[in-house]
């Protein structure tokens, strides 16, 4: 089965394992006023899996991970111009770029870009320190595929006073197997597959604070499998 390691820490450090995204309360909060008003100016609905829009690919042909080698050219996360941007669109931006590089960061080891995201500091040193991802840096262990999403359960957060509220789905993706380097034994451990897609619950808690957003993720305490 897969990593508990693995999937623990993505759940805790996305409020669920790799991640997908957020959806705020009441849609009928969101857009008021009259038909004329809304097909005018009607806001745009976030609800769904958060993407980022921009790779750098300049690496090369990304190749995918073998039983033998770990992933190359894995393409790195490019920050949108409106990341830092105190809206609604930017907060959406700040958690699709912060989704990509947690991925980026247990694909590669490299923690580059969880210290440009929106993570509040405790959590980007416990990511810069998981012992996962230390290990994958050091080639010590990698996975088929790995993908960390944020699902967003509404079209748009709640705001009391200066935090948003935004609840939404982590969900952690796995391939087919991992593998792990221990001195010179290499051993390829196969993922079942009703562990490879595991989804946790709860609420994304943001605040822009000094021209940036600062996250922080309230994770509902059970994690459990995808049921489809």
């Amino acid at each position: 089965m897969t990593s508990e390691i693995t999937r623990r820490a993505a759940l805790g450090f996305a409020g669920a394992t790799s991640l997908t995204l957020l959806a705020a309360c009441g849609s009928g909060t969101a857009i008021n006023g009259s038909s004329s008003e809304s097909s005018s100016a009607a806001k745009k609905d976030y609800k769904g899996e958060v993407k980022l829009e921009e790779y750098d690919t300049s690496a090369g042909t990304f190749e995918p991970a073998t039983h033998d080698t770990p992933p190359k050219n894995v393409p790195k996360p490019i920050k949108p111009k409106n990341a830092d941007e105190d809206s609604v669109a930017g907060l959406y931006s700040s958690i699709a770029f912060l989704g990509a590089a947690i991925t980026y960061a247990f694909t590669t080891g490299d923690t580059t870009y969880i210290q440009d995201s929106a993570f509040n500091e405790e959590t980007k040193k416990k990511i810069k320190n998981n012992r996962t991802i230390r290990k994958t840096a050091e080639g010590k262990h990698w996975e088929a595929d790995i993908k960390l999403v944020y699902s967003l359960e509404t079209s748009e957060p709640t705001k009391e006073g200066d935090e948003y509220t935004w609840p939404y789905r982590g969900i952690s993706r796995h391939g087919t197997y991992y593998v792990e380097v221990n001195g010179p034994k290499t051993s390829v451990n196969f993922i079942s597959e009703s562990s490879q897609e595991t989804i946790t619950p709860g609420r994304i808690k943001a605040k822009h604070t000094d021209g940036h957003w600062v996250i922080n993720f309230e994770t509902d305490e059970s994690a459990s499998p995808s049921a489809s």
